[in-house]
Order: C-alpha cells, then sequence, then structure tokens
C-alpha cells in the first residue's frame, strides 16, 4: 500500500499583537520623557515653576482652542438658521401660491358651472316655451278640424 499524498507544505503561523508594542512603547516614551524632567540637572523648584508655566500654557491653548470652536459652531449654527428661515419662507411662499391657484380654479369651475346651468335652464324655459306653444298650434288645429267635422 502507498501512503497518502501531502501536497502541503507545513505552515506555522505567529502571532503578534501589534496594538499592545505600540502601547508598551508610548508608555516607556513617557516614562522616559518624566524621568528625563525630574532628573535634569536643575533644582527641583525650577522644574515644577516650568512645569507649572507649560501646563497653563497647555491650559490657555485649549481654553482659545475651544472658544474658537464654540464660535465657529455659533456662527455655523446661524448660517444654518438663515438657511432655515430662508427655507421655510420659500416653502410659505409656494403654499400661498398653491392655494391661489387652487381657489381661482375653484372660482373658474364654479363660474363655468353656473354658466352653463344658466345655459340648461334657458334651454328647458325655451323647450317648455315651445311646447307651450305647440300645444296652442295643435289646440287651433283641433278646434279647425272640429269646425270642419261640424259643417
Amino acid at each position: 500500500m502507498m501512503a497518502p499524498r501531502n501536497d502541503m507544505p507545513d505552515v506555522t503561523v505567529i502571532e503578534t499583537d501589534s496594538g499592545a508594542t505600540v502601547k508598551w512603547f508610548l508608555l516607556g516614551a513617557l516614562l522616559g520623557a518624566g524621568a528625563g524632567i525630574l532628573l535634569a540637572p536643575q533644582s527641583g523648584e525650577r522644574t515644577r515653576r516650568d512645569l507649572s508655566r507649560r501646563a497653563k500654557r497647555l491650559r490657555d491653548d485649549a481654553e482659545e482652542r475651544l472658544e474658537e470652536f464654540g464660535d465657529e459652531i455659533q456662527s455655523r449654527g446661524r448660517k444654518i438658521k438663515g438657511a432655515v428661515e430662508d427655507w421655510a419662507d420659500d416653502v410659505k411662499e409656494e403654499v400661498r401660491d398653491g392655494k391661489r391657484a387652487i381657489v381661482r380654479t375653484a372660482d373658474n369651475a364654479r363660474d363655468e358651472l353656473e354658466r352653463r346651468l344658466a345655459d340648461a335652464r334657458a334651454r328647458r324655459r325655451a323647450t317648455v316655451a315651445e311646447g307651450v306653444a305647440d300645444d296652442d298650434d295643435e289646440d287651433d288645429f283641433d278646434d279647425d278640424d272640429d269646425e270642419e267635422a261640424t259643417a
């Protein structure tokens, strides 16, 4: 018997956690910077003063940027509000125009209906008047027949 053939090469997988490596690197950099500041060849009081000044500058910069950000948000908010108000005014005007068009259409339809109704009434009156005239003519004709029959 032959042994089963395995064409696949052996593969070894090595897993690494690159995120953990970056974390440890940053932690080491921070610890080194802190140790460098604390172990610098100057007095502790001077180092604390320098750190305090730097912290104050960082805080002032952060406050200034936050204020600029707030101003930008307010400015954009005003622009958006203006755009929305303009849009709302446009929509109101379009609604008013649409309402006017509907009222005009309804008025025209009512006027047309009233005109047709008046025409129909006039035709009916004319037809009734013709019918009455025809009845009178027939009565006259019948009277003539009666007279001829009696004569």
